[in-house]
């Protein structure tokens, strides 16, 4: 089946025709929005006024690509080939996750907090080390947000951090970019005295891959995602001792965590000597945020 004509009404249906069976109607509109806006600069609260407009035919063929893609359940996202995060456009692909809200509450928690303490840090700058950076949405964002920040952003990925300094580029954040494997980190020790460390790091046990869409299990890389069922604080663990070592005084630790073992990873922070841990519930009221400071 072909698209009728070039006639907006008419790309409409063909999205509508090809993609019901997939999608709900609710996403599916979402999704029709954000590719008007993302190929020919309409957005969706225009669409029934301009129905009768028409697009041209590289355009048009933008369109029919990305039906194609998304019956194959490819994200929205990666056919685009850009994702929206707290107010940014970012570049994704398959070398790293797509940013999700819940990331997004990380980030404004650390900025909150940041907030109310910025007296401190007025005599020199803030330093900020994010771990596993992936698109580089938290390091991004923070450098943004914080303009006396001087922030590193490490991951182990080669594909992920060139994706990252792009985005850092794109959004004029001057960041420094490492690859590192945390779990046998080589950082020098003048790269430590961090003021903030942040990760949202794999926790995804491989047993609930069962319980994944298909879209993520397809397309978003497994080595962003995915941790041993019988190690699942793996990472926080490595990360949390890596801390100790590399945080000032009163320094600041913030973890995006598995909602299943909330309890589990606050009890370790506590067991290693954090002080001030803290879980917190995202906005679906789920174990998804902890804190804690040396």
């Amino acid at each position: 089946m072909k698209i009728a004509s070039n006639r907006i009404v008419d790309i409409i249906r063909y999205f509508r025709d090809e993609l019901k069976d997939r999608y709900e109607a609710g996403e599916l509109e979402t999704i029709i929005g954000y590719c008007f806006e993302e190929f020919v600069n309409i957005k969706h609260a225009e669409l029934v006024i301009r129905k009768n407009d028409t697009v041209t035919e590289s355009e048009l063929l933008k369109f029919s690509f990305a039906v194609k893609d998304l019956k194959r359940m490819k994200p929205v996202q990666y056919v685009l080939g850009n994702a929206d995060f707290y107010g940014m456009k970012l570049k994704v692909n398959e070398n790293v996750l797509i940013p999700r809200p819940e990331t997004e509450e990380l980030v404004d928690l650390i900025l909150k907090e940041y907030q109310l303490s910025s007296i401190k840090y007025q005599d020199r700058g803030i330093k900020i080390l994010d771990i596993g950076t992936g698109s580089g949405c938290i390091a991004i964002a923070l450098r943004k947000n914080i303009v006396a920040a001087s922030v590193m952003a490490v991951d182990v990925s080669e594909g992920a951090l060139r994706v990252a300094k792009e985005n850092a580029i794109a959004n004029g954040v001057e960041i420094s970019f490492v690859k590192d494997d945390i779990l046998k980190s080589n950082l020098k020790p003048e790269d430590s005295n961090f003021d903030i460390i942040v990760s949202n790091p794999p926790y995804v046990c491989e047993s609930e891959k069962g319980e994944m869409q298909r879209n993520v299990l397809d397309y978003e890389p497994h080595l962003a995602l995915f941790v041993e069922d019988n190690n699942p604080l793996l990472f926080y663990n490595a990360i949390a001792d890596f801390a100790l070592k590399h945080l000032v005084v009163n320094g600041k630790l913030y973890f995006e965590i598995n909602q299943m073992y909330g309890e589990e990873t606050k009890k370790m922070l506590l067991e290693k000597g954090f002080k001030n841990v803290e879980l917190r519930k995202d906005l679906n009221n789920k174990n998804r945020i902890l804190r804690g400071e040396i």
